[in-house]
Order: structure tokens, then C-alpha cells, then sequence
């Protein structure tokens, strides 16, 4: 038997392959890169909520390097 947490995180799981599919039918790379883009700063605001906000610093490192990385 699952539990309610089991469940919920299931059904988190499952809507976010469904918004990625529709994203990507829909809009393409760039809507697959917006929703990530949702997710991960939704995911940033939970944490600095929690009293950590060292997301929000791993996320503008990420975002430097990959700038970095494709900036000619």
C-alpha cells in the first residue's frame, strides 16, 4: 500500500512528464527550457523558504558557465 506522500510525489512526477511532453509538442526546445526554467526557480523559492538559499547561488553559477560556455 502507498503512502500519501508515495502518492503525491507519483502524481508530481507524472504532471511533470506530461508539462515536459506538452511543452515540447508545443513550443519546442524553448518551451522544454522554460519549464525548466519554472521548475527550478519554484524549486530555489522552497529552499530559501526553508531558511537555504544557496540554490539561488548554484543556479547563477550554472547560468555563468553555461553563458560562458556559449558566448562567442
Amino acid at each position: 500500500m502507498s503512502t500519501i506522500a508515495e502518492l503525491r510525489a507519483e502524481r508530481v512526477r507524472q504532471h511533470w512528464a506530461e508539462r515536459q511532453a506538452q511543452q515540447l509538442a508545443t513550443r519546442g526546445p524553448k518551451g522544454l527550457a522554460e519549464a525548466w526554467w519554472d521548475r527550478v526557480r519554484a524549486q530555489c523559492r522552497e529552499a530559501e523558504a526553508k531558511g537555504d538559499p544557496e540554490l539561488w547561488n548554484v543556479l547563477a553559477r550554472t547560468l555563468e558557465n553555461f553563458y560562458g560556455s556559449h558566448n562567442a
